[in-house]
């Protein structure tokens, strides 16, 4: 973990990233009327998510002022895979001279981007900042439960009153005070009493419970509680 934390750290990283999820958005924009759609949803996540959670749980507590345009590449591949294009497209297909009077002067909705909210709920597909918190609580979940490998677990401290409790003793920006922060908000919510859940288990109800949580506020606009993790709900 500190290898690949040294390894990724800094806008040398998210500089790197941003090319390689615009030449995966660049790809599926070539092919994407040459596949069906329920196959771009694999593809999304094949060529474009891949990328994008390489080493999430190092880089993405990041300032969201070094992590927005990684966000707003995200909304954009979700535009050019599952987005209106008929509608996008009618916008430039004729002059302005032979639209109606009420429609030749371009106002605000000519240059609005579809909204990206109901795509996202409509594919059931994570967030940025959710897929940070999914990934970190689960990359950590696996640490706790199999101690491998031991040179992280051993930097995790654990509580002897309840073992699914850490302990962190001064926060800092790096991924055990970030992980155990994020570990200490959603446990007790999943109701785990120890490590003998199975992995799968756990997966499915958190990433249904962020699902929720991003989805559970206003349906076309994205708001702050949609990745607040204080507010999630379990079930």
């Amino acid at each position: 973990k500190q290898w690949y934390q040294h390894r990724v750290r800094g806008d040398a990283h998210l500089t790197a990233l941003r090319r390689k999820l615009g030449y995966a958005s660049s790809t599926l924009n070539h092919i994407r009327d040459n596949i069906p759609i329920y196959l771009r949803k694999e593809l999304y996540h094949t060529l474009f998510e891949s990328h994008l959670t390489y080493c999430i749980s190092v880089w993405g507590g990041s300032p969201l002022c070094k992590t927005s345009t990684i966000w707003t590449s995200q909304k954009r591949c979700l535009r050019i895979l599952f987005g209106d294009k008929e509608a996008f497209l009618d916008k430039f297909r004729t002059a302005v001279r032979t639209r109606p009077i009420s429609n030749q002067l371009l106002g605000e909705n000519f240059y609005k981007r579809e909204h990206t909210k109901p795509l996202f709920s409509k594919y059931s597909i994570l967030t940025l900042r959710n897929l940070y918190t999914y990934y970190t609580y689960m990359e950590l979940f696996k640490i706790l439960k199999l101690r491998d490998p031991i040179t992280i677990f051993e930097q995790f401290t654990t509580s002897h009153r309840k073992p699914t409790l850490l302990i962190n003793s001064l926060p800092a920006e790096n991924f055990v005070s970030r992980a155990t922060k994020i570990w200490n908000i959603i446990t007790p919510k999943l109701k785990l009493p120890d490590f003998s859940y199975k992995i799968s288990t756990v997966k499915n109800r958190l990433k249904n419970a962020l699902l929720k949580l991003q989805n559970g506020n206003d349906s076309v606009t994205w708001v702050a509680d949609d990745f607040n993790i204080e507010k999630i709900e379990i079930i």
